[in-house]
C-alpha cells in the first residue's frame, strides 16, 4: 500500500509537468523519418548514434517527428542477394507511407541507398552519417549530391597517435588489430594510410585478419615499449561474428600493454582514452541536418560537416592501470569511472532514502484511515475481475494481458486450441510467445512497438509453430494498458487464427497466376498465322539451299564451294526456326515470374518478329522510335513481352477499319525523369470511347466482340509488379495511344 502511495504521487507531478508539453507537441506538423543502418541493432557503434538522433530531435523540435528503423546487417550478410531482398522488403514496407527524410548510419547504408533509393525513395533527401572522407569527394562529383547531405566521420589518427606519445614517450612499437567484416578492412585501411607519417619512428605489428585465439595469444606476449591499437572485430579471421567491443574486451583482458581506439562507444570496454570519434555527436548533428531539409534548405546547399564530432575522454580505470597521471592528460579532458565515496556514490540514493522515510511517516495516519475503503474497493474490484474472466475466458481468440515487467498477468485457455501449449505453459514461461513465432517473422514482431502501437502498425502478421508442429497464422492486435493518471500498466492483446483465410488467399493468388498464363495462350493463339508465316520462311529457304546443294553436287566436276555456301545457308536458317520456336516456347511456359535485367528495346524487338508478317499481309506498318542508350530494368521478359503484345494487338484492332494511310502503328521507347523506361505504343484508330474510359482496366470490361475482358487488367497488375503503371490516352488528332513505365535498376 505504502508503495503503491508513492507511485500515486510520483505520478501525479510527472503528469503536471509533461501534459502541457505533450500538448504542444501535438500541434507540431508531422514528418516521418527512416534511420537506415548499416550493421544489425546490437552494433554499440550506430546505438551511440540513435541516442544522438534521438536526442537531436527531441532538443529542436519544429516537427513532430516519428522515427523508423531499419537494419541492414551488412557484416553477416553483404552479398548482393541480401541486399535485393532488403530493398523488396523496403519497398512492400513502406509502400503507400510518405517518408520525409532518411538518415543513413555508415558508408554501406548510403551505397545501398544510392544503388536501391530512388526506386524505392524517389525524391527523398538523405542525410549521410558518418561517412569516409572518400564517400563525401565522389558525391560532390555526382549528381546525388543535389538530395544529399551529411557528417565526416574524419580520421583522427594523427591527433590520437600524438596523445599517445605524450602518454607513453617510450612507445616503440603499434600492434595494429582488426577484424576481415567489409566496415573492418575499410578502417583498417584509413588508419594505415595515416599512419605513414610514423613509419620511420613506429614499428607496425599487423595482428589484423587474425583468429580470436590467435590475436589473444599475441597480445599477451607484446613487449612493454608496445601498444595495441584497435579498429574493430566484426568478424574475425575464423569467420565468427563479434559485437565490436566484446572483441575489444577481451583483447584488453589479454593485454599486457595498453589498447587505445577511435571511438567513444569504446570508452569502458578496455580502452584507454584520448580525441575520440564520437558517433552520438554524429547522430545529433544527423538530426539537425534533417530537420533543416525538412524544413526547407536544399540538401544541396548544405555542406558536409561532423568537424566538431569528438571528445577528449579517458577510462580512470585504465590511467590507473598502466601508471598514467591524470596531470599528462590535454587541457580539458573528460575523466569516466573514477572511484567515489560511499557519500559522493550513493549521495542522491542517501537523501532520496531520506525523503521517502519522511513522506512514508507523514502517509502512515493517512493509510490507517483509508483501510476501510481498501477492502471495499477490492471487493469490487474482485466482482469486476469475475466478470471480465467470465467474457474473456469464453472468447474464441486467444487473448492475454501482459504486465508492464513483462509478466502475463491473463491469457484466455482459446490459447491451447490454437497453439496447443496450456494456459499454465505461457504464464509459467511468458518468452515462450516469441519463441514459437516463426524465425523468418521475428522482424515483423520486433519492429511492432508493443509499448505504443500510435508509433507502429496497430495490426501485424506473422506465422507460429504449434506444439504439434504446425505453422499457423495469427493475426495480432494490442493495445497499451494505462490508468487515468496516464501510467503504462501494460499491454492488453488479442491473437486471432487467421490460418485458413492465407490458405484462401494463396489459392486465389495461383488461380491469378494461371489465369494470366490462360491470357497469354489466348493471344498467341491470334498470332498463329504470323507465327507460320515467319516459320515458312526459314523451312523455304532451308528447301531452296538443299536442291542447291544437290545440284552443284551433281555436276560433272562438283562445285564444292558453291555447295559449301549452300549447307551454310541451311545452318543458319535452321538457327532461324529454331529462335522462333524457343520464343513462342517462352511464352507459352508454365512458370513463376523470374526478374532479371532485360533491355525494353530488345523486349519490343523480340515481339515485333512475331506480328510483324501478319500485320504486312494486312497494309498495317509498324514505326518505331526506340530511343539509344536506354538503362537497363529488372523484370521478367515473358511477363513484359504480354503486356506488349496485349497492347499491340489492341491496336490492330483499333485501326482494323481505318483507311489505308491509318494504318500504321507507332511504338515508342524514352528515358523517364526518374531514371526508368517509357514505353507507348500509339494507334490512328477510332481511340477511347469516353464512357468506358474509367472502366479499361477493370477485370471482364471489353468492347470486343468475343473478347475476354482480361488483356489490360491482367497488363496493369503485370506493371504494377514491376512497380511502375499503365495509361491510356487519346491523341489530340485521331486515335489513341497507351503508355507504360518500368523503373530502372540505375540510379
Amino acid at each position: 500500500m505504502r508503495q503503491g502511495i508513492k507511485i500515486i504521487i510520483c505520478s501525479f507531478i510527472l503528469v503536471l509537468v509533461f501534459v502541457p508539453a505533450f500538448d504542444a507537441h501535438s500541434s507540431l506538423p508531422q514528418k516521418r523519418v527512416l534511420v537506415l543502418y548499416s550493421e544489425d541493432r546490437d552494433n554499440p557503434g550506430q546505438e551511440a548514434a540513435e541516442q544522438g538522433i534521438r536526442a537531436g530531435f527531441r532538443s529542436n523540435k519544429p516537427f513532430d517527428v516519428q522515427l523508423y528503423t531499419e537494419y541492414l546487417d551488412v557484416s553477416r550478410f553483404g552479398d548482393h542477394s541480401h541486399a535485393r531482398t532488403m530493398a523488396n522488403f523496403l519497398r512492400r514496407k513502406f509502400s503507400g507511407m510518405k517518408i520525409d527524410a532518411i538518415i543513413s548510419v555508415y558508408p554501406y547504408a548510403l551505397d545501398f541507398l544510392l544503388a536501391n533509393g530512388r526506386g524505392l525513395f524517389p525524391e527523398v533527401p538523405v542525410v549521410a552519417a558518418a561517412i569516409t572522407r572518400t564517400n563525401a569527394e565522389n558525391l560532390e562529383r555526382s549528381p546525388a549530391r543535389r538530395f544529399i547531405t551529411g557528417t565526416i566521420a574524419r580520421a583522427n589518427v594523427t591527433v590520437l597517435m600524438d596523445s599517445i606519445l605524450r602518454l607513453r614517450p617510450k612507445t616503440k612499437r603499434i600492434a595494429l588489430v582488426a577484424g576481415t567484416a567489409a566496415n573492418d578492412i575499410l578502417s583498417d585501411q584509413q588508419n594505415r594510410a595515416a599512419l605513414k607519417p610514423y613509419a620511420e619512428k613506429i614499428n607496425l605489428i599487423d595482428l589484423t585478419g587474425l583468429s580470436m585465439k590467435d590475436t589473444l595469444s599475441r597480445v599477451g606476449s607484446l613487449s612493454p615499449d608496445t601498444i595495441v591499437l584497435y579498429s574493430t572485430i566484426l568478424r574475425d579471421g575464423a569467420g565468427k561474428s563479434f559485437v565490436s567491443r566484446e572483441a575489444l574486451s577481451l583483447i584488453a583482458r589479454a593485454s599486457k600493454v595498453p589498447v587505445f581506439g577511435f571511438f567513444e562507444s569504446y570508452l569502458g570496454f578496455g580502452i584507454v582514452g584520448g580525441r575520440l570519434l564520437s558517433l552520438r555527436e554524429h547522430g545529433r548533428e544527423a538530426a539537425g541536418l534533417a530537420l533543416r531539409v525538412m524544413g526547407g534548405e536544399s540538401p544541396a546547399s548544405i555542406p558536409f560537416g561532423g568537424e566538431q564530432a569528438y571528445v577528449i575522454i579517458y577510462d580512470w580505470r585504465e590511467l590507473k592501470r598502466w601508471g598514467i597521471s591524470e596531470k599528462s592528460l590535454p587541457p580539458g579532458s573528460i575523466v569516466e569511472f573514477k572511484s567515489l565515496s560511499l557519500w559522493e556514490e550513493h549521495k542522491i540514493k542517501i537523501l532520496g532514502g531520506l525523503f521517502f522515510i519522511t513522506i512514508e511517516t507523514l502517509l502512515i495516519i493517512g493509510l490507517i484511515s483509508n483501510l476501510y475503503k481498501r477492502r471495499r474497493a477490492e471487493a469490487e474490484i474482485a466482482a469486476s475481475e469475475l466478470r471480465y474472466r467470465t467474457v474473456a475466458d469464453y472468447n474464441y481468440d486467444w487473448e492475454y494481458w501482459s504486465a508492464a515487467d513483462g509478466k502475463l498477468n491473463y491469457v484466455s485457455p482459446a490459447c491451447e486450441r490454437i497453439t496447443g501449449y496450456s494456459v499454465r505453459e505461457f504464464t509459467d514461461d511468458p518468452s515462450l510467445f516469441e519463441r514459437i513465432i516463426v524465425t523468418e517473422d521475428s522482424e515483423i514482431w520486433d519492429a511492432h512497438d508493443h509499448h505504443d502501437p500510435s508509433h507502429s502498425k496497430p495490426r501485424i502478421q506473422f506465422r507460429i509453430h504449434t506444439k504439434g508442429g504446425e505453422i499457423r497464422w495469427i493475426d495480432h492486435a494490442c493495445l497499451p494498458v494505462k490508468d487515468p493518471q496516464g501510467r503504462f500498466l501494460g499491454i492488453r492483446a488479442s491473437n486471432k487464427d487467421i490460418t485458413d483465410r492465407k490458405k484462401a488467399e494463396f489459392e486465389v493468388q495461383q488461380q491469378r497466376n494461371e489465369l494470366t498464363r490462360v491470357i497469354r495462350v489466348a493471344t498467341m493463339g491470334e498470332l498463329t498465322s504470323s507465327l507460320a508465316h515467319e516459320l515458312n520462311q526459314p523451312l523455304a529457304a532451308i528447301r531452296n539451299y538443299a536442291n542447291a546443294a544437290q545440284r552443284f553436287l551433281s555436276q560433272s566436276e562438283p562445285n564444292l564451294a558453291k555447295a559449301r555456301e549452300a549447307l551454310e545457308g541451311i545452318v543458319r536458317d535452321d538457327k532461324r526456326a529454331a529462335e522462333i520456336i524457343n520464343g513462342v516456347r517462352g511464352l507459352l511456359k508454365k512458370e513463376e515470374p523470374c526478374y532479371r535485367l532485360v533491355h525494353m528495346n530488345h523486349v519490343i524487338e523480340d515481339i515485333l518478329a512475331f506480328i510483324r508478317s501478319d500485320s504486312v499481309l494486312e497494309g498495317v506498318s509498324f514505326e518505331t522510335e526506340l530511343a539509344p542508350g536506354l538503362p537497363a530494368v529488372l523484370g521478367d521478359r515473358v511477363q513484359l513481352q504480354q503486356v506488349l503484345l496485349n497492347l499491340m494487338l489492341n491496336a490492330l484492332d483499333a485501326i482494323n477499319e481505318a483507311k489505308p494511310d491509318l494504318r500504321r502503328i507507332v511504338i515508342k521507347t524514352e528515358n523517364e525523369v526518374d531514371g526508368g523506361v517509357k514505353v507507348s505504343i500509339k494507334d490512328f484508330g477510332a481511340g477511347i470511347d469516353e464512357t468506358h474510359r474509367e472502366k479499361l482496366f477493370e477485370p471482364f470490361h471489353t468492347t470486343k466482340p468475343g473478347g475476354m475482358g482480361m488483356g489490360l487488367a491482367i497488363s496493369e497488375r503485370i506493371i504494377g509488379a514491376h512497380g511502375g503503371s499503365i495509361w491510356g490516352e487519346n491523341n489530340p488528332d485521331r486515335g489513341a495511344t497507351f503508355y507504360f513505365t518500368v523503373p530502372s535498376t540505375e540510379k
